[in-house]
């Protein structure tokens, strides 16, 4: 989710993550994410990381371990660093409703 990942839609960002997902780097993480894009380019995503592997799925599966909320515009100016994901957070730009710790270790199994 870092330099690597620049994506200027969803589609390129839930279509990137299976290009640059580093899949030593999930080691032991189980973990289903549930994405809900609003505004211009709204889309839902589950993104299940399991034994290394990696899917990408349209819509929400089952239950998810991890769910955010976000903006399309707020979320992109995230991943390009544009944006603070703690003042996003505050502004309710975008909204976690399961632990913070759960999408850093998202964040480390794609390249900083």
């Amino acid at each position: 989710m870092g330099n690597s990942l620049r994506p200027r839609s969803i589609r390129q960002f839930l279509d990137g993550l299976p290009l640059v997902f580093q899949r030593n780097k999930s080691k032991g993480l189980a973990a289903t994410y549930h994405f809900t894009f609003t505004g211009k380019e709204s889309r839902k995503a589950a993104v299940i990381i399991c034994n290394k592997s990696l899917q990408v799925l349209d819509g929400h599966m089952w239950m998810a371990d991890f769910r955010l909320i976000a903006d399309r515009q707020t979320w992109l100016g995230f991943l390009a660093k544009e944006r603070n994901l703690f003042w996003a957070i505050l502004r309710c730009e975008i909204r976690i409703k399961d632990p913070i710790k759960l999408l850093k270790v998202f964040a480390r199994c794609f390249p900083t």
